[in-house]
């Protein structure tokens, strides 16, 4: 399934969105103010923003949650401490394999296994094609791309066999609008819905899921200063510097 903006289909992409619907779960519903409870969630790039904000409202609503990055996550840890529960930072570069097994051994070892798997770590760049270089192409597909997929490798066993996990991939409302920067950029993440159509088809008779979100212009630290090709094509509205904008408290509901 892919969702794109702050609606889709006429449903909230929401808190009934990131509270993980529990209609195809095998493992029994939970109804209570935590849902997630004795649930393990990975989310990737926590340390500011959408992954912040995911982070935080999973660990609300009961899950452990592991915090993967590569930067200093400590006002997160402090945000879910403040929740009444306590995250497990792990040192996470999703473009690097070497990195991402050392997470994933050191999440088997004390946690075991994982349910909800987050990938929102990425990167973004505004250059236009004459611009765009094979360098920077590569670094940016080595984030946004090849990320997910080497996640999902490496996560994606400490899953399965349970009956019951969800991945959600966070791709971006931009892969629809026409603008000549951030080529490299959109198109990672059009290929992150295309990954996840594709490993959706395979787990869904594991009880896994696997969703991607496309959020709109969302108001973060590494949105401010978006090149105002894209805020035109995305609808200056959304974006005007002196509205809030979409916020990532907002995505994470």
């Amino acid at each position: 399934m892919v969702r794109a903006g702050p609606e889709a289909s006429g449903r909230r992409v929401g808190a009934d969105w990131l509270n993980i619907t529990e209609t195809t779960s095998r493992m029994p519903a939970n109804n209570t103010s935590e849902p997630h409870a004795r649930r393990v969630a990975l989310v990737s790039g926590t340390s500011r923003g959408i992954g912040q904000a995911i982070a935080v409202g999973l660990a609300e609503r009961g899950a452990r949650v592991i915090l993967g990055d590569r930067g200093d996550a400590s006002e997160t840890i402090t945000l879910i401490g403040d929740t009444g529960h306590e995250a497990v930072p792990v040192t996470l570069d999703v473009s690097d394999p070497p990195s991402i097994e050392a997470a994933r051994e050191r999440v088997a070892e004390e946690l075991g296994h994982v349910d909800i798997l987050v990938n929102n770590a990425g990167t973004f760049e505004a250059a236009t094609w004459d611009e765009l270089d094979f360098d920077l192409w590569q670094r940016v597909m080595a984030v946004d791309l090849n990320g997910p997929m080497l996640m999902c490798k490496a996560f994606l066993p400490l899953m399965r066999g349970r009956g019951w996990g969800r991945v959600i991939n966070i791709a971006s409302a931009t892969v629809a609008i026409a603008s000549p920067v951030s080529i490299a950029y959109r198109t990672s993440k059009m290929g992150v819905i295309g990954f996840t159509r594709a490993l959706s088809a395979t787990l869904g008779d594991e009880g896994i899921t696997i969703n991607a979100v496309l959020p709109s212009l969302t108001r973060t630290a590494m949105t401010e200063g978006l090149p105002q090709a894209i805020v035109d094509a995305c609808g200056a509205r959304l974006f005007d510097r002196a509205w809030p904008g979409l916020r990532a408290e907002i995505i994470a509901e």
